[in-house]
């Protein structure tokens, strides 16, 4: 008996029973950059994300530069009595919340402070994809012509009137820093951005049209906590959102969202080396499903009926395969914002493109510069 007790300790010792794995950490830093007109939304963001936020081991940190007040980073945490605060980490000298060289402090700033397994990005600003500065209202310049009193929407920051490059915004991330990246921010689908952003984040939620005020906002309180999730449930997060604001009236029913697995997005350039040869007459492009509201101008095309034109039968097939892998959630609303200058939604793959156009050679010249471009043969 004692003999049989001891092999049996014997065994335990040599084959313990290993604990399941703690789930990973993460920290997701939510980069408020409103010291422009969307300064007035900064308190109620802050308010819904301290309401959504799960707690636990996770961090989330929220960097907050608005109008007439000093740059912080704040953190939300939960207290003894399991209620969520908000508290200041760190005060910043008045600094341009639209600079590599500040966002790239402040991810610092992050990392030494709120060390983590795993790092998100939700940024919040005014936005215009790959744009230039300014290129968005005068491409032909690289004057808005909306209604008296616009619907309210959202460059990739902006402060001021300065505005955070794409380059500049890419350059200053480590690669495969970000589990994914959320652009509360318009015009951020464009296959411009993703491509200069594959080798930074894993997933990356965007929209292809503009974003209607206020955003996520009224999804934090009950969907921020899928971000949390070990495997961030981006397609789900982006399901809350679009069901918000596909369930409104009027010209507030306007959405478009995304998720895109950007580990394909290589597969993707190959796709338009091989296959998107055909010519598309610039006569063509008023047929193209488009994505913005100018009265002069057409900047952001769906990505899948311009590139299908460029290819033959066996290329959209391979272009609807390749998108069906890459884009792992979409939706849109059938119109956007119809009585301001809208558009009917009757295309989506998710994906935006630009498309060389004559009268903006300045325009051209800089979306040469762009990495989707020296890497695929491009044919206007």
């Amino acid at each position: 008996m004692i003999w049989s007790l001891l092999s049996v300790l014997a065994c335990s010792k040599e084959n313990p029973i290993k604990p399941e794995p703690a789930p990973p950490n993460r920290t997701i830093v939510y980069y408020l950059g409103a010291d422009n007109s969307l300064y007035s939304e900064s308190d109620d963001k802050i308010e819904a994300l301290r309401v959504g936020f799960p707690g636990g081991d996770d961090h989330l940190v929220i960097y907050k530069d608005t109008r007439n007040e000093s740059p912080e980073l704040l953190e939300i945490y939960t207290d003894e009595n399991g209620e969520n605060q908000i508290r200041t980490t760190k005060t910043y000298s008045e600094q341009n919340s639209a600079t590599g060289e500040t966002f790239q402090q402040v991810l610092g700033d992050v990392q030494s402070l709120f060390p983590a397994d795993s790092y998100g990005l939700i940024l919040f600003s005014h936005a215009s994809g790959w744009l230039p500065r300014g290129a968005l209202l005068r491409p032909e310049s690289t004057v808005r012509q909306m209604g008296i009193t616009p619907i309210r929407t959202y460059t990739i920051a902006m402060d001021g009137s300065d505005e955070l490059s794409l380059s500049e915004f890419a350059a200053v991330i480590p690669d495969h820093f970000f589990d994914f990246i959320a652009f509360e921010a318009c015009f951020m689908a464009g296959i411009e951005v993703l491509y200069e952003l594959k080798d930074k984040t894993d997933y990356i939620l965007s929209s292809s049209a503009e974003i209607v005020s206020p955003g996520f906002l009224p999804v934090y309180s009950e969907a921020l906590s899928l971000l949390y999730q070990p495997q961030p449930d981006l397609a789900g997060f982006a399901k809350a959102y679009f069901d918000f604001w596909n369930a409104q009236s009027g010209d507030y029913r306007s959405a478009t969202v995304t998720v895109v697995s950007t580990s394909g997005l290589s597969l993707l350039a190959n796709w338009a080396n091989q296959y998107a040869t055909e010519h598309v007459p610039e006569d063509n492009l008023p047929e193209i499903q488009h994505f913005d509201r100018y009265r002069n101008h057409r900047l952001f095309f769906d990505f899948s009926d311009y590139y299908g034109r460029k290819t033959n039968d066996e290329g959209r097939a391979k272009l609807k395969e390749l998108l069906n892998t890459i884009v792992v959630y979409k939706a849109a609303t059938p119109f956007f914002i119809p009585g301001q200058l809208g558009f009917q939604i009757s295309n989506h793959s998710g994906i935006t493109t630009y498309i060389l156009q004559e009268r903006f050679p300045k325009l051209n010249e800089r979306y040469n510069e762009l990495t989707w471009c020296k890497q695929t043969r491009h044919n206007p």
